[in-house]
């Protein structure tokens, strides 16, 4: 293998996003459709939203091995990064055990050790895939990234597809959803690793890689709120909503997230290592992708104010509605969280940790503080679903906009 122009990359990406994406929306359109009824479609979908709001935080371990590996004919023998990922899956079964008896009795009612023991096969699988994923898309190894992505996906799709259809209890639905990070991870790995040792090497110790990588991840755990996280918000914060409701919702948004952020979450290692590259033009590229993003948004909360209601009917069978204006207020909510996954890896790319990790967690407490509100629920959600990434992206567009400012004054312009 070798490294691949941006171009091919992106191509790569894409198509095995579009793969992923397909094959999970497939899981989450059978979902409400093969479950018994409101309560276990809630229940895997807290399960789900727990699991990769673990995923997404960890996806800032991905982040920062990317921006830290760096091609190399004849790097100096290192145990660095071998040490890292020891570290960090340490770190991740101790967090797996807090997290199973904090929310498992609300996830998994009387299963918590299965929930702990599910939650940890999938996060440690994840970890190595974070890690060796960082490391091919350092040396701009697409091709390599891709297959991961792809593997991944087809084993989820086939081993959940299977637990529905054949009616699995929720525990073992939860390993299905789990295990596939580890199959994935071992199958790459094994296609890659002649050809990835000793062709790269980190641009940092071990200490500043464990410091960057904490910084990355807690951003990465806020901006798992916004993205993944609101399954698992609504469903422990919303006790005076209805269940058939609750359950209509988290349906519609997990419907209506996924196309619009999920690609861009695929794509955060790759729009790093562009941004990296951009040097003063950074802020223009932001922009212009912010403004194409603007008119997309616009353009789907009308067509979801005129057909989302008859969607989400269908696809549940009947069994949930949402108002036209929920549902708009849902995509406008996921398109201002996918603008933030353009904004943040601009600054992740010029090394501005503390902005990108101010404007995810601004928005993260800000989603939980307006869901605690002694308000009525409706009113309450749409508060928590707008104003957060809203006031987050502004953060980390002024952030962008003060770097640009201070790289031009540095040149004495």
């Amino acid at each position: 293998m070798r490294a691949e122009s941006a171009a091919t990359g992106l191509r790569k990406i894409l198509i095995a996003t579009a793969v992923a994406g397909v094959l999970g929306y497939a899981i989450q359109i059978l979902a409400p459709a093969l479950l018994p009824d409101g309560a276990a479609y809630v229940t895997f979908s807290m399960y789900w939203s727990t699991l990769y709001l673990c995923v997404a935080a960890l996806s800032g371990v991905q982040q920062e091995v990317t921006r830290a590996a760096q091609p190399a004919t004849d790097p100096q023998p290192s145990t660095v990064l071998r040490t890292f990922t020891l570290i960090a899956i340490g770190v991740v079964l101790v967090a797996t055990a807090a997290l199973a008896l904090l929310v498992g009795p609300i996830v998994l009612p009387g299963g918590t050790g299965v929930l702990a023991a599910a939650l940890g096969a999938g996060l440690i699988g994840y970890v190595l895939i974070a890690v060796w994923a960082g490391v091919l898309y350092g040396l701009q190894l697409w091709s390599a990234v891709a297959w991961l992505t792809i593997v991944d996906a087809v084993c989820r799709g086939a081993l959940v597809g299977v637990a529905l259809v054949a009616g699995w209890s929720p525990e073992w639905i939860a390993f299905a959803v789990s295990l596939p990070f580890g199959v994935a991870f071992l199958l790459v790995w094994l296609r890659t690793r002649g050809t990835v040792v000793g062709a790269f090497r980190l641009d940092v110790r071990l200490g500043r890689l464990l410091a960057n990588a904490a910084g990355t991840v807690t951003a990465a755990a806020a901006m798992g709120v916004m993205m993944n996280g609101m399954p698992l918000l609504l469903g422990a914060m919303a006790h005076d909503a209805d269940e058939v409701l609750l359950a209509g919702l988290i349906l519609t948004i997990t419907l209506t997230r996924a196309p619009l952020v999920v690609p861009l979450l695929a794509l955060q290692s790759y729009l790093i290592s562009i941004f990296r590259e951009a040097g003063r033009a950074v802020m223009r590229r932001v922009l212009g992708v912010l403004g194409i993003a603007a008119v997309a948004v616009v353009l789907l909360a009308a067509a979801a104010w005129a057909i989302g209601p008859w969607v989400i009917e269908v696809i549940s069978s009947g069994r949930y509605t949402v108002t036209p204006a929920m549902i708009a207020t849902i995509t406008v909510s996921a398109g201002l969280v996918a603008m933030m996954c353009v904004t943040g890896p601009a600054l992740l790319g010029r090394n501005r940790h503390v902005p990108y990790t101010a404007g995810w967690v601004v928005a993260a407490v800000l989603t939980i503080v307006a869901l605690a509100l002694p308000i009525a629920f409706e009113p309450r959600l749409v508060l928590a679903l707008v104003a957060p990434p809203a006031i987050g992206l502004c953060v980390h567009v002024i952030a962008v906009s003060r770097h640009r400012e201070d790289a031009v004054a540095s040149t004495g312009r």
